[in-house]
C-alpha cells in the first residue's frame, strides 16, 4: 500500500487564521486610503465604514490611528525585504538579480491593482511616528536598501554594472519602484507587459542612443531668472517665500501632521502672529509650497530648454537643475509624495500642473528622438521614471554624507541616461 504524503490544510475554522486575514484585510485597506489621502485625512471610522466594520471592530486590531500607520509600514517593509531577498537568493548575476526584484514590484502592484493583491502603504510619513516605531522603520528599511547594494556591488564585480557608488546607484533603482504606486493606473494594469518592458529598458539601457558624458555645468540661481508669476498673488513677497521654503523643508522630515507652525516661526525668528498674517492656516502653507515648487521647476526647465542642444542635453540639464535645487540655499522643493495631505480641490489644480511641468520635460524627450540623441522608448514612461527619480533625489542624504551637485548630479542620472548594464 502507498505510503500517503502528509498534506497540511490551513483551517478555514483557525480562529488564529480568521484573526491573521482580518487584520492582513484592515491593513490592505487603510493603506489604500492612506496612499490616496494621507493619513491626517484618513480616519478610523473611515477604513472601519470603506470595510462595513464597526469601528469598534477595528480597535479590536489596532489600538490607535498612529498604530495603524505603524503596522501598514511594517507590512510594506516585509514586502519589500521579501523582493529583495527573492531575488538575492536567486542563481543570476548582480544585473539579472535586480530587473528581478524591478520586476517583482511592478508585478505586485499590478495585481494590487487588478485586485489580486492586497494594498501596501508608501512609507511618506515615517516621521510622524512614534520615535521607537520611526526608528524600527528605518532600520528595516536599511536593511532592505543594504540587501538591493549587494546585488548591486556584485553585478559591478561581475562587470555587468558600471561602476559607480552602489548607494548612489540603490538609490536610483528604488526611486523607480518607490514611484509605480504615483504613476501606474488601471489601465497600464490591463496591459502590463509592455509597461515592464519599457521601465526595464530605461533601467538596463538608459535612454541615450550613444553613451553619454556628462556636461561640467554651471547651475542657475533662482534670483537670476524671471520672477514673473513667481508666488502670484503676494504683497510680500520676499517673507512669503522664507514660509514656503521652511515649510518645505519641515513638511519634507516630519510630514503634515509632524510639522508644526510654531517651530516654522521660530525658525525664521518671528511671532506665530506674524505667520498668520501672511498665511492663512497649514494647509495653506503646505498648498503655497507645491505652488512654489511648480514656480521652480517651470522656471528651470525653461531654462534648460532655452540652450542651443540636442534633445540629450536639455534633458541633462533640467534634471541636473532640478536635482542640484534640492541641496541649494533656494531648495528644497516640496515631495510629492505630500500631495495626498492636500484638500480635494487644491489637489486638483496641484496634479494639473504638474503634468503641464511633465509635458515640457517631454517635449526634451520627444526632441532627443528627433535629433537621434535618445533610443526611441515609451516616451510617457520615460517621463514617469524621471519624475520618481527627482522626486526621490533628496534620500541620497541618507546614504551619501558630501553632497557635491556637480558631482552626485551626474552620478545619480548616469543610470537613467547611460543605463545600469555596462555598455
Amino acid at each position: 500500500m502507498n505510503a500517503h504524503r502528509a498534506i497540511k490544510v490551513a483551517s478555514p475554522f483557525s480562529k488564529g487564521r480568521q484573526h491573521q486575514l482580518k487584520f492582513q484585510s484592515i491593513l490592505s485597506e487603510a493603506a489604500q486610503l492612506f496612499n490616496w489621502q494621507g493619513s491626517r485625512a484618513t480616519t478610523l471610522a473611515d477604513i472601519a465604514g470603506s470595510m462595513n466594520l464597526t469601528k469598534t471592530c477595528v480597535y479590536y486590531y489596532v489600538k490607535t490611528k498612529q498604530d495603524l500607520v505603524y503596522q501598514c509600514y511594517v507590512a510594506s517593509c516585509d514586502m519589500w525585504l521579501e523582493k529583495v531577498q527573492q531575488a538575492n537568493a536567486m542563481d543570476a548575476n548582480g544585473l539579472e538579480k535586480i530587473v528581478a526584484m524591478v520586476r517583482a514590484h511592478f508585478e505586485q502592484y499590478t495585481d494590487t491593482l487588478n485586485g489580486k493583491a492586497p494594498h501596501y502603504a508608501m512609507l511618506a510619513e515615517v516621521s510622524s511616528l512614534e520615535p521607537q516605531h520611526a526608528d524600527d522603520i528605518l532600520r528595516r528599511w536599511r536593511e532592505i536598501f543594504h540587501q538591493c547594494s549587494a546585488m548591486v556591488e556584485q553585478g559591478m564585480a561581475e562587470g555587468v554594472i558600471e561602476k559607480y557608488n552602489p548607494a548612489i546607484v540603490s538609490s536610483a533603482i528604488f526611486s523607480i519602484i518607490q514611484w509605480f504606486p504615483v504613476w501606474l493606473n488601471r489601465s497600464y494594469a490591463a496591459h502590463p507587459e509592455p509597461v515592464i518592458e519599457a521601465v526595464l529598458d530605461v533601467l538596463v539601457n538608459g535612454l541615450a542612443s550613444q553613451p553619454h558624458q556628462f556636461a561640467d555645468i554651471d547651475f542657475p540661481e533662482l534670483n537670476n531668472l524671471s520672477l514673473d508669476n513667481f508666488d502670484r498673488e503676494m504683497q510680500n513677497r520676499i517673507k512669503r517665500e522664507a514660509f514656503y521654503r521652511v515649510g518645505s523643508i519641515y513638511f519634507n522630515q516630519k510630514g503634515y501632521k509632524g510639522t508644526s507652525l510654531d517651530e516654522i516661526a521660530a525658525s525664521l525668528d518671528v511671532t506665530k502672529g506674524a505667520f498668520y498674517y501672511h498665511i492663512k492656516n497649514k494647509e495653506e502653507l503646505l498648498y503655497q509650497c507645491f505652488n512654489r515648487t511648480l514656480d521652480v521647476e517651470k522656471m528651470l526647465l525653461a531654462k534648460a530648454g532655452s540652450t542651443e542642444g540636442s534633445g540629450l542635453e536639455k534633458l541633462e540639464l533640467a534634471l541636473r537643475y532640478l536635482f542640484n535645487v534640492q541641496f541649494s540655499e533656494d531648495g528644497p522643493l516640496i515631495r510629492y509624495r505630500l500631495l495626498p495631505s492636500l484638500d480635494e480641490e487644491h489637489r486638483k489644480i496641484i496634479l494639473k500642473a504638474t503634468s503641464a511641468n511633465s509635458e515640457q520635460l517631454g517635449a526634451y524627450i520627444r526632441q532627443g528622438f528627433s535629433d537621434k540623441t535618445l533610443r526611441e522608448i515609451d516616451a510617457g514612461v520615460a517621463q514617469h521614471i524621471l519624475a520618481g527619480a527627482v522626486e526621490a533625489s533628496p534620500d541620497l542624504v541618507n546614504w551619501v554624507s558630501d553632497i557635491d551637485s556637480k558631482v552626485l548630479s551626474s552620478a545619480y542620472f548616469n543610470l537613467f541616461i547611460n543605463g545600469l548594464a555596462v555598455r
